[in-house]
């Protein structure tokens, strides 16, 4: 399964570099469904980050700015963080590309994202959950 992913990644990176034809598909489908196939593929969005060009992906999402909010705020957490990691370099790249004004926009959602999954409350965090109650 993992040389698939893997080829699969590949072929996926190579189609993503041209940004006439991302940037059509991405305006044609829904974030959530997306982010639903790298859910289930937790390896996927590493090895598809690891095959793309960072400055033909910031294209993309500047012609498409919801895309990228959209999903992200429906990606598992820990994939998301563990291709962010693995990726770090692409990561850099693709931001100083991307247009200024969507960049906040997509890290909030990141954040937030990242937020909810490692929140663990402490016991006193606990213990005023349970007075307001």
């Amino acid at each position: 399964m993992s040389a698939l992913v893997r080829r699969l990644g590949r072929l996926l990176g190579k189609m993503a570099n041209n940004q006439d034809l991302l940037s059509g598909i991405m305006s044609g489908i829904d974030p959530r469904v997306v982010a639903r196939a790298v859910n289930e593929n937790s390896g996927l969005l590493g090895e598809v980050m690891a095959h793309l060009e960072p400055q033909a992906l910031a294209g993309i999402v500047n012609r498409n700015p919801d895309f990228l909010s959209r999903l992200v705020k429906s990606l598992d957490a820990k994939a998301l963080t563990a291709a962010i990691n693995k990726n770090q370099g692409f990561l850099v790249q693709l931001i100083e590309n991307m247009n200024p004004n969507l960049f906040p926009r997509a890290a909030n959602a990141l954040l937030n994202r990242i937020r909810k999954a490692a929140y663990r409350p402490g016991p006193s965090a606990v213990g005023e959950l349970q007075e307001s109650a």
